[in-house]
């Protein structure tokens, strides 16, 4: 992959995080911070451990001590958790089950990519993905949050940090 693709990669990377901070302002909103990170912490675990489940059924034994190194380990995670999830979220939009999944893209992304075009250039491109999805999200009240218009002045910022980007990214 070129550097140009890792960095279109952190942008996405941060667009999910734009995501998940709409999704935990909501549910902030609806239920209380605590509560709301209790239910992305649910989607995180739950989440990282299915994808160790589908590794380990594809042969790719994780790489932790017993009893984590058996995939049957994560899959009783996944059920404990996923139970857990279904009862946390009863009461609001079913959609905030998905928060957590956003940091785990986040933590991947950062293993995937940064070794490949540094830390400085994968964080700067989450960075402009998260304030560009954030802008998006106030801009049209995103979850039954308050609205915020995407004002001239607030894109301009936008455009420093995207010229940011571009300088870290082609620095000597």
């Amino acid at each position: 992959m070129t550097s140009t693709l890792y960095l279109s990669l952190a942008i996405l990377v941060g667009i999910g995080a734009a995501t998940q901070s709409a999704l935990l302002a909501a549910m902030g909103r609806d239920k209380g911070p605590y509560e709301g990170t209790w239910i992305n912490m649910l989607a995180a675990i739950g989440g990282l451990a299915m994808l160790f489940v589908v590794r380990g059924v594809a042969g790719r034994t994780p790489l932790l001590p017993a009893p984590f190194n058996q995939a049957a380990a994560f899959a009783v995670v996944a059920c404990l958790t996923g139970v857990s999830l279904a009862i946390s979220v009863r009461g609001l939009n079913p959609v905030f089950a998905v928060t957590g999944l956003f940091a785990i893209a986040y933590l991947l992304g950062i293993g995937y990519g940064a070794p490949k075009i540094g830390i400085a250039l994968f964080v700067a491109g989450v960075t402009v993905g998260q304030l560009a999805g954030a802008l998006a999200y106030d801009h049209v009240g995103a979850f039954g949050l308050t609205v915020h218009h995407a004002s001239i002045t607030r894109i301009a910022g936008l455009g420093v940090v995207l010229a940011g980007v571009l300088i870290v990214r082609f620095a000597p």
